[in-house]
């Protein structure tokens, strides 16, 4: 209850300030994000004098694909106290921002955008347009879309040609990645057989190393947040059981945020593919 009271009163000693720079149509000069995945986008597609403040998580590499460049930035924790001060004229939050937050935010007439992330690669293009138009930034959000549907054409068309090569998508803790998600979705489309489906897996999963070796997969596939991270994924990933002929693909972004990297992580996995016999 303290820390509520804490956070209302620097509130309401800011809204002095912010009751002169209520939203108005001008394009936003002070933005701020409080959501890892809307920051990359942020430094992607939008002119770095506009931007106020980023999440902090930003900063780390084992989550974001835009640590040394978020670095530069003044890094909030998405708490009151780190926004209504900076008098920011937009700020992003993702859809599991905290909703009292946002709420009392609001309440200070401060102008809140709330993006939900896309859960399909289709979705992703959608998107990357409703950020740049949010940000007046719609013409750079076009050209990275148009670059992403571009891809998934060229990812769609070279399945075709490719008989799907067995494979798990492995991450941290020896967890595996089933159906419903964004993975299972650009590992089927690039040409592989997702191994988790035929154990009936759903979204993620921990695997024994037994298992995955009974399942004969003939690659898998590792992303940047667990080739940085000691974890379960990369020891099993140099286990001398496996077997030499065994492709780990590692691919060189982090997915937890899939719109900035989707394209360049759809070229990645197409050239590694297209080598494998």
């Amino acid at each position: 209850m303290r820390r509520y009271l804490f956070i209302v009163l620097i509130a309401a000693l800011s809204s002095a300030v912010i009751a002169d720079t209520r939203v108005s149509a001008a394009r936003a000069q002070r933005i701020i994000s409080i959501n890892l995945c809307l920051d990359a986008l942020l430094l992607k597609l939008v002119e770095p004098e506009r931007i106020n403040s980023l999440y902090y998580l930003s900063a780390n590499p084992q989550f974001s694909s835009v640590a040394e460049e978020a670095r530069g930035f003044y890094l909030n924790r998405g708490l009151a106290e780190d926004i209504v001060p900076r008098n920011p004229d937009l700020i992003l939050a993702g859809e599991y921002t905290s909703a009292d937050l946002k709420t009392l935010l609001k309440r200070l007439g401060l102008r809140v955008e709330t993006l939900s992330l896309p859960t399909t690669l289709n979705e992703t293009a959608s998107h990357i347009r409703q950020f740049g138009f949010l940000t007046d930034n719609s013409a750079a959000a076009e050209k990275m879309a148009q670059a992403l549907e571009q891809k998934l054409q060229q990812l769609d068309d070279a399945q075709k040609k490719l008989k799907p090569v067995p494979a798990f998508w492995y991450s941290s803790n020896g967890v595996v990645i089933g159906g419903d998600t964004l993975e299972n979705e650009l590992m089927t489309r690039a040409g592989f057989h997702n191994l988790a489906l035929d154990k009936n897996i759903i979204g993620f999963k921990q695997l024994d190393l037994e298992e995955l070796l009974l399942a004969q997969p003939q690659a898998l596939i590792v992303e940047a947040s667990d080739v940085q991270a000691f974890s379960l994924a990369q020891e099993y990933t140099r286990h001398p059981a496996l077997p030499k002929h065994l492709r780990i693909i590692r691919l060189p972004n982090t997915l937890s945020c899939v719109a900035p990297v989707a394209s360049d992580a759809i070229e990645n996995l197409m050239q590694q593919r297209q080598q494998l016999p």
